[in-house]
């Protein structure tokens, strides 16, 4: 008769290898207590380590020490450990960093950072370069029961551990790719009469990550009612070229409008195509003609960004027509006379608000063909291509530029709200159809450029369409814009519901319990500011594919 005992190790470690990260720590320790005389595959506890209590990470630590002391030429004693989730407040904060120093590759970190930290903890542990992580969550508690001013007297605030991962140098191979970073929001039972610690003092660090060589694809910035969308860009450098999620939960947005703030960020960060903001602060539409704004407003963010780079490249010919005059000037009148002559009388203005409606043709005064030769008739102005051969060549004829405006990038906008702000489900349909009707209005006007045939040197297209589009044609037609379908994006008006669990968080002794397991059970929770007697679980009016739903799947697995 066969026994379990007699299997081989191989078939224990297909059967775990179903068992999700998450889970397999407990279900290998069990197994091997169940079955001590199997050849349960035991190092697998030490792949996807999940610590709830303090003397956990004691003795973790103690374990990954004894295997260094052990073999003195072992550099990484845990280089098996794929992932380590510390999820307990009251863990030795120096005990951790010395348990991390002994990982220094681990791929996946998830740390709770409560009031047993200070900044230089974050600073010991990011202090070299983690070239082999991938996927970083540090989540904030410092709040506490009992008024405090030492750290804001001390000025203990993590800002600095932005910067250390803004310096982290970065490779094709070796780069950070998901960045979270939240901050538990106060319990609205807790009646704090007193102010709590920050936990940061500035989100101006945030523009250095932006713009260090980094390679961040998914990034959580969770801080309640802090202004964090205005530091996620900036218009004289690209932010984030590779991002494309960003949850801003529970931030406030900076006024006048929504649309104006999401708007900017689609202009400046040009992969972003997953955009959530859960519980905002700031002053997100609650009407129909609210949402129809809105829409449009992530429809033309290429349009923004189009004609800030037109600026740009006016005032950059401006500027070199100035020079080339003036150093052609015989003498310094001359050079006077010459500089007057070049300035442009009459300032650059601001691009004119577009009109509402369908623009049903578009000329654009600049030709991707190939340059044609000069016609007789100077009437109009003449086009030309901006590339290193032409900008050699006289450029004074040049008095506009026109860029063609990229195709929105956004797939998903999620938001959800919570308590007496959930939207019925009649809202929820009225501000889906006017997002709608927004962004189809606003790609509408930017997807078809044309522009007048030389009939000169090019061959009249016949136009099927109607009499009126004959002597025009496509920009993409020869090849030089490929064409765009337009996608609508999914709109999500979710809803949350607080969840009061008996053992979430620290009880009143100290004694740390275990964190709820978010990810399975009732489906997707919240992960941005979550509440501070338990978790948020959704309510009604999600949908499938939503970005609720990408970004549990990236944050939330090990």
């Amino acid at each position: 008769m066969l026994h379990l005992s007699d299997l081989p190790s191989d078939i224990y470690v297909t059967i775990l290898s179903h068992v999700p990260p998450i889970d397999r720590q407990r279900t290998v320790l069990s197994l091997s207590r169940a079955l001590p005389r199997s050849p349960v595959p035991t190092h697998q506890i030490f792949e996807h380590i999940i610590i709830h209590t303090p003397p956990a990470v004691l003795a973790l630590y103690q374990i990954f020490l004894k295997r260094k002391q052990q073999e003195e030429d072992l550099h990484n004693p845990g280089s098996q450990v794929r992932s380590l989730s510390i999820q307990t407040w009251t863990a030795d904060a120096d005990l951790v960093a010395n348990l991390l120093g002994l990982l220094p590759n681990v791929p996946v970190l998830h740390l709770s950072v409560g009031t047993t930290y200070g900044p230089e903890h974050l600073n010991d542990i990011f202090v070299k370069p983690r070239m082999d992580l991938k996927s970083l969550q540090l989540r904030f508690r410092p709040y506490v029961k009992q008024a405090t001013y030492l750290p804001f007297l001390k000025g203990a605030y993590f800002d600095s551990s932005i910067v250390q991962l803004a310096q982290w140098p970065a490779t094709a191979q070796s780069h950070l790719e998901t960045l979270s970073i939240t901050q538990d929001t106060i319990s609205y039972q807790a009646h704090i009469r007193f102010a709590q610690p920050l936990a940061f003092f500035s989100f101006k660090v945030l523009t250095e990550l932006a713009t260090s060589p980094g390679h961040i694809t998914a990034l959580r910035i969770s801080v309640p009612a802090k202004p964090v969308a205005p530091f996620l860009s900036t218009s004289n450098q690209q932010s984030f070229p590779r991002l494309q999620f960003l949850d801003i939960s529970t931030t406030s947005l900076p006024p006048p409008s929504a649309e104006q703030a999401i708007g900017r960020l689609l202009s400046q960060l040009i992969s972003l195509c997953h955009v959530v903001i859960d519980r905002n602060a700031g002053p997100m539409p609650r009407d129909t003609p609210g949402w129809t704004s809105f829409g449009r407003a992530c429809a033309l963010a290429g349009v923004a960004r189009a004609k800030e780079k037109e600026k740009e490249i006016q005032e950059w010919f401006e500027a070199r027509r100035r020079r080339e005059a003036v150093a052609q000037a015989a003498n310094p009148e001359e050079a006077a006379a010459a500089e007057r002559a070049v300035r442009p009388s009459v300032p650059v203005s601001a691009p004119a608000r577009p009109r509402k409606g369908r623009k049903g043709l578009a000329t654009a005064t600049i030709s991707l063909r190939d340059p044609q030769p000069q016609r007789a008739s100077g009437s109009g102005s003449t086009s030309t291509r901006l590339t290193p051969a032409r900008q050699e060549e006289d450029t004074s004829d040049v008095r506009k530029i026109r860029i063609v405006p990229s195709p929105p990038t956004l797939r998903t906008f999620s938001t959800a709200f919570a308590g007496p702000s959930n939207p019925t489900p009649q809202q929820r349909t009225d501000w889906t159809n006017a997002f709608t009707r927004g962004f189809i209005d606003g790609y509408s006007a930017t997807v078809r450029i044309m522009r007048f045939i030389d009939t000169e040197h090019e061959l009249d297209i016949e136009a099927e369409e109607d009499e009126v589009l004959k002597g025009v044609a496509d920009v993409a037609v020869v090849g030089h814009w490929i064409g765009w379908e337009p996608t609508i994006p999914i709109v999500c008006f979710g809803s949350e519901r607080s969840v009061v669990l008996e053992d979430a968080g620290d009880d009143d002794d100290g004694n740390d319990a275990t964190f709820p397991q978010t990810g399975a059970g009732v489906g997707p929770s919240s992960v941005g500011g979550l509440w501070e007697e338990g978790f948020v679980e959704w309510g009604p009016g999600h949908v499938d594919g939503c970005g609720h739903t990408i970004g549990r799947d990236i944050f939330e697995r090990l």
